[in-house]
């Protein structure tokens, strides 16, 4: 029999910026976890009073399947969307985050619908639109308002609302599907509500930490 050749394998440490990255991801998935626990095992008990919904906001659990599985990968996507921005300092396409298989961007043969996301930035304003290529079905969005400088963020604590960068800049997110495919538009969309699209949320608007009582 003839030896095996010997082989030669380099191996080097990952780069400081790919270790953040990978630190990030693991973060990430943790978030997105812990959203999905919650809303599954009980965090959505208590009256719609109770938990501060608007006519416009409505919660996942009472959403289709379908609906309830792209809220998660829009939640996922996300993240990974601010993980590039704070890494690059600006925010990725839909087409560079398909290209790395990043849901829902990237094709995903097991979807029922098909979905054709936008970029859409203006100032400190940025969308991620995705319009139905069915009319029928419904179109998505991750609005995402950055701080305008200078002005301090509406809360400076993070929920399911509002998530920090690395840099500290704190975003305002949210989530939200229109029923109606075929009326919207690829433009900057800046007051949904307005609009007829309905936010989503997993376990729904939080209220600010309770301070301490004095003793």
């Amino acid at each position: 029999m003839t030896a095996a050749a010997a082989r030669c394998v380099r191996v080097e440490p990952l780069s400081p910026r790919l270790e953040l990255l990978l630190v990030i991801r693991v973060g990430m998935a943790i978030v997105v976890g812990v959203w999905i626990y919650v809303a599954s095992a009980g965090g959505m008990g208590g009256a719609p009073g109770e938990r501060h919904l608007l006519p416009f906001q409505k919660l996942m659990a009472d959403r289709a399947p379908e609906e309830q599985r792209m809220f998660r990968e829009l939640q996922e996507g996300l993240l990974e969307a601010e993980a590039r921005r704070s890494s690059a300092g600006a925010w990725p396409t839909p087409a560079a985050l398909a290209s790395d298989g990043v849901p829902p961007f990237a094709f995903d043969p097991t979807r029922r619908s098909s979905v054709v996301w936008q970029f859409i930035q203006s100032g400190t304003m940025v969308n991620y639109l995705g319009i139905p290529k069915n009319a029928s079905e419904s179109a998505w969005l991750v609005l995402v308002q950055e701080p305008a400088p200078g002005v301090p963020p509406d809360q400076t604590f993070e929920d399911e609302e509002h998530h920090r960068l690395t840099d500290g800049a704190m975003l305002h997110v949210s989530a939200w599907l229109h029923a109606s495919g075929s009326t919207v538009l690829p433009r900057i969309i800046r007051m949904p509500q307005a609009e007829g699209w309905t936010q989503l949320y997993a376990v729904g608007p939080s209220a600010a930490p309770t301070a301490p009582a004095a003793r």
